[in-house]
Order: C-alpha cells, then sequence, then structure tokens
C-alpha cells in the first residue's frame, strides 16, 4: 500500500522533535568536526618534529670569561672538524651568537641584558639517516679530541610530546565515540515520542495492513531531511571557527609553530564526520524505529 509521505509530520512540528534534532545534529558535528581537524592538525606537526628532531643533536661549547677570541675561533673551528669527521654526521652548521639571541628574545626583552649574557656556542648536529649515534659517546669523543663539550639530544623531550599528543588522540576518540552515542541516543528519543503522537495513525496502518519497514521508512525520510542540512550547517560553521583560528595564528605570527600540511588532506578526514554523522542518523533512525514497532506489533 502507499504511504503519506507526511506520515509523521504532526509530530516533529507539534512537540518541536526536528528542531530539538536539528540544533543536537549541529552542535554533534561542529565539535566532531573541531575535533578531528585538531587530531590531523597535532599529529602532523608531531611527525614532522620528530624526524627533524630525532636526526639533529645541539653541541655546545661553553663560555670562558675572558677567553682569547682567537682561541675561541680555533676552538670552534677543530669541534666542527671532529664532528664532520665522524661517519653519523651528515652535517654540522654553526648557530650564530646573532641567532642565538635572536632565539632568547622571547624570554628575555631587555636588549642590554641580553648582549651583556654569556652566550656559548651552538652548533646543529645532523645526523645521517639511520645511523646510530649516542650523545655520551659523542661527547666523550668530542671532550677526548678538542675540549670541554656538551651533547645534547631531542628525543627525551619529542617522547614526551608524542605522550601528550596520544593522550590528545585518546581524547579526540573518545569524543568522537560520545558524538556518536548522542546522534544515537537522540535519535531514540525522538523516535519514542515520534509513536507516541502518531500512535493512532500507526494503529490504523497496521490496521490496513502496513508492513513495519513501509513506516520505517517515512520516518527515516524525515530523520534524512533535517539530518543532512544540519550536518551540513555544524560542518560549514567548523570551517568557519578553522578559518578564524589559522587567520589569528597568521597575524601573531604562531602558524609558523604548525608543521606544513595539505589542507586538501585535513578537508578529506573534516569531511567524513558530516558524511558519518548523517549517515549514522539515518541508518539509526530506521533500526529505532523498527526495534520500537516490533515491541508493538
Amino acid at each position: 500500500m502507499g504511504m503519506p509521505s507526511n506520515l509523521f509530520a504532526t509530530a516533529f512540528s507539534q512537540q518541536r522533535l526536528g528542531l530539538m534534532f536539528s540544533i543536537i545534529m549541529v552542535l554533534m558535528v561542529y565539535l566532531g568536526t573541531l575535533a578531528i581537524a585538531a587530531q590531523a592538525v597535532l599529529a602532523r606537526t608531531a611527525l614532522t618534529w620528530g624526524y627533524d628532531l630525532q636526526s639533529r643533536l645541539t653541541v655546545e661549547i661553553p663560555f670562558i670569561p675572558d677567553e682569547d677570541p682567537l682561541l675561541k675561533a680555533t676552538k670552534r673551528d677543530k669541534m666542527i672538524a671532529a664532528l664532520r669527521a665522524m661517519p653519523e654526521v651528515a652535517d654540522v652548521t654553526l648557530i650564530k651568537d646573532d641567532e642565538t639571541r635572536r632565539l632568547l628574545q622571547s624570554w628575555i626583552d631587555d636588549a642590554a641584558l641580553l648582549d651583556a649574557l654569556p652566550l656559548p656556542q651552538l652548533l646543529d648536529v645532523t645526523v645521517k639517516v639511520g645511523a646510530a649515534l649516542e650523545p655520551d659517546a659523542m661527547q666523550r669523543a668530542l671532550v677526548k679530541q678538542v675540549g670541554e663539550a656538551q651533547v645534547y639530544s631531542h628525543a627525551g623531550w619529542m617522547d614526551k610530546l608524542f605522550g601528550f599528543l596520544t593522550g590528545l588522540g585518546v581524547i579526540a576518540a573518545v569524543m568522537l565515540v560520545l558524538t556518536a552515542f548522542a546522534v544515537v541516543t537522540v535519535i531514540s528519543v525522538v523516535c519514542r515520542a515520534a509513536l507516541v503522537v502518531q500512535h493512532d495513525t500507526i494503529e490504523l496502518l497496521y490496521f490496513m495492513g502496513a508492513p513495519d519497514h513501509a513506516i520505517a521508512k517515512q520516518f527515516q525520510k524525515h530523520i534524512q531531511a533535517l539530518a543532512i542540512p544540519a550536518s551540513l550547517i555544524g560542518f560549514a560553521l567548523a570551517v568557519l571557527t578553522i578559518a578564524m583560528l589559522v587567520f589569528m595564528l597568521s597575524s601573531l605570527g604562531g602558524l609558523s609553530l604548525i608543521a606544513p600540511l595539505s589542507w586538501v588532506t585535513v578537508g578529506g578526514m573534516m569531511t567524513l564526520i558530516p558524511v558519518g554523522g548523517a549517515s549514522l542518523a539515518i541508518v539509526a533512525a530506521r533500526v529505532s524505529l523498527l526495534k520500537h514497532l516490533r515491541r508493538l506489533g
């Protein structure tokens, strides 16, 4: 038998079920899209930084008061030559004093104090890909060949960063699971309310021989007509929020902290949320109504 296309229109309009569902759907898609976008950016940045920092070491030649400039330069050149002679080292770059001061300006804004600080000489060492070079072993070799030196590895700091990002990833995953659970719960509540309002109509349809799947299909159509626009609105708001954050970071100079990434990839991951959210709502609507109709039958 043919089913009226507006079978559940009375329930959705009188009880404001459509408005409630749409608002919650917009919020869920908005939060889910922000969560997955943030996780994608953080993961990409961590991988880029991790690959870069784990293959690099910093060698410090301590500052010695009243040291002869010629002796200081000679010591530095010997240190660079000793490092480049190591088979595991790919490149050695001297970090000039001006660059060191520039790095310290974020913490010390007094130019006079900054100029008076006893700055050590720093060497940026790049290790060859796949080479195993222990910082302690390098430090002992340099002290033996040239003189006092300190070698710093970034691996420990990166381990902490990866642990922190793993925690953020778990939080993002929990947010997505809770979002899906909230959508399914709201669908169930809407389903029950619609059945209460339309009880007499459904009883009449049963009397006329209407099957459960035909009734569920009409409820599914109502949810689909609400879920798709709501998902698109939530996604659009999330994109607008991200664009505003990118603009603010760019104007403040903080965008350089984020590793270069493919916004096409991030956008593709973000798109999964509205598509998945709308699909979940449509499937949950059909399953939920069929479940409640079987109980009525």
